[in-house]
């Protein structure tokens, strides 16, 4: 069965738009859910029992001072602390509503990376502004707000006209509120207002997560953080002959072009790596020129 008997070939594919339905891209369980669910278990466990809540915030907690004596796992466990039931819950809830869209959209794995690399982002900022001074060196910062911001920033690029309600009730465009809450940090900061530190990285995750949906799907498949699902190409023999190795091409190129257009279908011509178009450039190519040389051209 050639790939325009598929299913992905009875309409054309299209890109999801934001807030889609469609199943999750790399398949499983859903990685937001699994960060909400260590979030909260991370917030009252320690509540729960006591004696716990001093040690793990202390050791937890982002500290610049004690991150640039080493302890550079703050940058990370931070991320998964916060001060107050107010301050997880709004965190939360825009993880569930930027976080869901995305994830259907790329993959578990690759939602979970940029979302630690926002939040690092807004950290290591954090630190920088306390080992010059800017900050007190032991001030102490806990939340996810900079992997929320940077969300906040991915989703501002590639769907700007998607609406928010703030606070429920208020429409506005998603790119609208990046301005609004970007220029809030921006002057909190300048003015050394209340939160000027989490501002501070809250600014940082939005600028990377700007900088990823501007210029990130190349810095992903040139760091190879994805691999293509390529079909495995067994080495020949030497004794094949020229007709032989031709079938075997041929048949190796519908597998490859069967196997990426299902995924431009399910994912979008975004989701593909620039080693997946190149391969299906070069496996267009090759069909073509064997078109040439029969006379024949399939229909579409």
């Amino acid at each position: 069965m050639g790939w325009q008997d598929r299913d992905y070939a009875a309409s054309p594919p299209r890109r999801p738009s934001w807030g889609s339905p469609a199943p999750l891209s790399g398949g499983g369980h859903s990685i937001v859910t699994k960060i909400i669910i260590a979030n909260v278990i991370v917030y009252t466990v320690p509540r729960l029992f006591v004696s716990w809540y001093e040690p793990v915030y202390a050791y937890g907690q982002l500290q610049a001072g004690l991150v640039m004596r080493g302890q550079i796992w703050r940058l990370f466990t931070a991320m998964y602390l916060h001060a107050s039931m107010g301050h997880i819950f709004v965190n939360m809830l825009g993880l569930h509503f930027l976080g869901r869209p995305l994830e259907r959209l790329w993959s578990p794995r690759k939602f979970f990376t940029i979302y630690t690399l926002c939040g690092l982002a807004g950290n290591i900022f954090f630190t920088i502004l306390g080992a010059r001074g800017i900050i007190h060196p032991m001030a102490p910062a806990v939340g996810a707000s900079g992997s929320i911001y940077g969300l906040l920033g991915v989703v501002a690029v590639m769907f700007p006209h998607a609406t928010v309600y703030i606070y429920f009730l208020f429409p506005l465009k998603i790119r609208t509120a990046a301005y609004i809450f970007g220029g809030i940090a921006i002057f909190t900061i300048f003015e050394r207002g209340s939160n000027f530190g989490g501002e501070a990285c809250h600014l940082a995750g939005l600028v990377l997560g700007v900088w990823w949906a501007m210029k990130g799907e190349a810095w992903w498949a040139r760091t190879q953080w994805r691999i293509p699902s390529m079909p495995s190409r067994p080495r020949e023999k030497k004794s094949a002959s020229s007709f032989q190795r031709k079938v075997k091409q041929r048949h190796d190129d519908a597998d490859l072009i069967d196997d990426i257009l299902r995924k431009v279908y399910e994912g979008g011509i975004h989701s593909l790596s620039e080693a997946e178009k190149r391969h299906l450039h070069e496996a267009s190519q090759r069909q073509r020129e064997r078109e040439a040389g029969s006379g024949r051209v399939d229909r579409l």
